[in-house]
């Protein structure tokens, strides 16, 4: 096995862990280190498979806890995000999506900080319409619309368990669209079954240790980490441009 396998699998065990404890994270670190060692149209086909895996097991781990009125809110419009990202895949410049999301995140996120009365369910589900759709949007075109998405659980009614297991299981039908999006444009799965495979079985392994510690991690520490980690995320998206 080659040095670059190896360090794909250590990536695939830590992100799916990482995002088993937070909820977020993982995706984006995963998709780092795809970029930096793998040919760059395996990336987001591969890195889809993977998420789709480890999003899959965190929400079936955690499914008791999803807030099912925000998935009903969410999928139709990831569904159309989608259909409309997918003739753009391979035709447009997308250099300045990654800071928009990331200047959409901390805008959020000082939204979050000063704004005396944050988003709550019965009368905000509907938010998660739009998103959905921007989730589509971007989970095609950039592959990880994590960071993204994740601002909008910037919420005071959903604790740490609903936060992880709904993000989890709107992911799962993000990943579990590019997937068919890719063979409608002709990635070829079955021929790279020799890595996807290992990686598939580290995102299982990752997310079983995650959700493990996530029981174990107290609200107001996960509230801080959830809020921190999104905020370095946000700012990577801005600044990662700047230096490539």
């Amino acid at each position: 096995m080659s040095h670059d396998f190896w360090i794909l699998i250590i990536a695939a065990l830590a992100s799916a862990t990482v995002s088993g404890i937070i909820g977020m994270g993982g995706g984006v670190m995963l998709i780092a280190v795809m970029a930096a060692v793998l040919d760059p149209v395996l990336v987001v086909p591969i890195h889809g498979i993977v998420q789709l895996t480890s999003n899959g097991t965190r929400a079936l781990r955690l499914l008791p806890h999803v807030e099912w009125s925000i998935a009903a809110f969410y999928v139709p419009g990831l569904i159309v995000g989608v259909l409309l990202a997918r003739p753009l895949y391979n035709d447009s410049d997308l250099s300045w999506f990654r800071p928009a999301i990331g200047l959409f995140v901390l805008a959020f996120l000082a939204w979050d900080r000063w704004k005396p009365k944050r988003l709550e369910l019965g009368k905000s589900k509907w938010v998660f319409l739009p998103a959905g759709v921007g989730a589509g949007i971007l989970t095609l075109l950039v592959g990880a619309a994590g960071p993204y998405l994740a601002a909008f659980f910037l919420r005071k009614d959903l604790d740490r368990k609903r936060i992880v297991a709904t993000k989890a299981f709107l992911q799962v039908f993000g990943h579990g669209l590019k997937v068919p999006a890719f063979l409608s444009l002709g990635f070829d799965y079955r021929s790279h079954l020799d890595l996807i495979l290992p990686l598939l079985a580290c995102a299982v392994g990752g997310t079983f240790l995650g959700t493990w510690l996530l029981g174990r991690t107290p609200e107001d520490k996960f509230q801080v980490a959830f809020r921190v980690v999104l905020l370095l995320l946000a700012l990577r998206l801005v600044v990662d441009p700047l230096f490539g």
